[in-house]
């Protein structure tokens, strides 16, 4: 039964009104449950999951067997962590209503985030059964296949869905990684291009007759724009030095917390005058970067005494090797809307490390009792650094002075290989494109040696 709403509470409609003045007016018709369910929907997009909720189940206190608002408060459940309550209902609109495509869609989503793999893809076949043209089930199929390790299957998926419309933003983005871990980087770099306009960052399509950088750029200023994460920025600004190389002023316009370490590079200015702005994710593109081996790491320095305080700090708590560890980062999906999570538990950390070592924790936000749970597999101290995260300057200067860094993939591996370190780094699958889908070494970082999860989740060392 819905919730009685005080007169004077605003309208749960959205509209901005009391309740009183909206659809509590004593002279007012309800609302029909059409209107209701567009409002609702209208809500949910906004993101205002909780008062679309509750129009959800005004429509069916008054509609018991309404197949929308069934299948979106199952959405609800999903975004709100309960994943086996939104199965529930999402099945229940089917039963319902077995013509809309998307909630074949979205179950399959469900059922894809929840490794059901074989039964996902049936419902991205079920999508296109009902609607040849709900182009998402391609892109959502090839998610699927590929998280399953079927690649060929996916990049053909990818394909379909670019034939059928070549606006397509996600489907370029996702094909481009897809290319990237296979190593095919000159068609990938051409549909990198569309990664802005996927993520909501532009709302135009790449210029298709755009000409890429010239091998002379004398008398150019050029401001490089970060997007991303802070791993992404420092994996795309590798590229600098070959704009430098090429006779550009460079500036560039992200975190501040970054002006320091890129002041030492010796390849920005503080200060230019306005010039031309260039997204660094278009960098490869516009160098035709085909050859990683052309474009290291950026190197960077870190501050003198902030390392020498760090290696007094290591001497106080061991002897050497002095190793740091690190097993989560990203977060984890809730809802259809995907992130990327990259962890390992402690206790799995633990088995991919065999020599004796002074233990470092550098994870950042580590939950309660995960570095003594570590400590226990290790059976040694395992001491904790975290804090360094809070200051980029910090965890640059430990990350530069430690003698093996092993973790997963995160800004700090980003760090470690700008200050000339090794690191092992364990890559789940599948894995970040950066890191390539077969061999023990990533052309975009030679001195790292990668450690893979095998697609039914075994690691080596396990």
């Amino acid at each position: 039964m819905a919730a009685t709403v005080a007169r004077n509470a605003p309208c749960p409609c959205g509209s901005g009104l009391r309740f009183k003045e909206c659809h509590g007016r004593l002279d007012a018709a309800p609302a029909s449950p059409d209107a209701l369910i567009a409002r609702a929907l209208q809500l949910h997009q906004q993101g205002r999951i909780d008062d679309a909720q509750r129009l959800y189940r005004q429509v069916l206190a008054a509609d018991t067997g309404n197949a929308i608002a069934t299948h979106y408060l199952g959405m609800v459940a999903w975004q709100h962590g309960d994943a086996r309550e939104a199965e529930r209902l999402m099945r229940e609109s089917l039963q319902r209503d077995a013509s809309i495509p998307d909630f074949h869609n979205n179950l399959g989503l469900l059922l894809r985030d929840t490794r059901r793999t074989d039964e996902a893809l049936a419902c991205f076949s079920r999508t296109l059964e009902a609607d040849p043209g709900w182009i998402e089930a391609y892109n959502n199929r090839a998610l699927t296949l590929e998280a399953a390790g079927r690649f060929d299957e996916a990049l053909a998926d990818y394909r379909t869905a670019l034939e059928r419309e070549p606006r397509f933003a996600a489907a370029h983005q996702n094909l481009a990684r897809l290319l990237l871990m296979r190593g095919e980087l000159a068609p990938a770099w051409e549909h990198y291009r569309w990664r802005l306009v996927a993520q909501g960052l532009s709302p135009s399509a790449p210029d298709p007759g755009a000409s890429r950088l010239p091998p002379d750029l004398a008398g150019r200023r050029i401001a490089l724009v970060a997007e991303q994460g802070l791993g992404d920025v420092l994996f795309f600004l590798r590229f600098a030095p070959e704009l430098k190389r090429r006779g550009a002023t460079l500036a560039f316009e992200g975190e501040a917390r970054l002006a320091p370490l890129l002041e030492r590079t010796a390849l920005f200015e503080p200060r230019i005058a306005p010039g031309e702005r260039l997204h660094i994710g278009d960098l490869p593109w516009l160098l035709r970067a085909d050859d990683p081996r052309a474009f290291p790491p950026l190197p960077l320095r870190p501050d003198a005494a902030r390392a020498a305080r760090w290696r007094e700090t290591l001497a106080a708590w061991g002897p050497p090797p002095y190793v740091a560890l690190t097993w989560r980062a990203g977060t984890a999906s809730r809802g259809p809307v995907r992130t990327q999570l990259k962890e390992v538990a402690p206790q799995v950390l633990a088995r991919a490390v065999e020599a004796r070592a002074t233990w470092i924790s550098v994870q950042r936000l580590p939950r309660a009792g995960e570095r003594e749970a570590l400590e226990g597999a290790l059976g040694a101290r395992v001491h904790d650094a975290a804090a360094a995260n809070e200051d980029l300057e910090e965890i640059l200067a430990l990350m530069s002075v430690v003698d093996d860094y092993v973790g997963v993939s995160n800004a700090n591996a980003h760090l470690r290989a700008g200050a000339g370190g090794s690191m092992r780094v364990l890559v789940p699958f599948p894995p970040e494109w950066r890191w390539m889908a077969t061999g023990d070494r990533s052309p975009w970082f030679p001195t790292m040696r990668v450690v893979r999860q095998q697609p039914d989740g075994r690691w080596p060392f396990t």
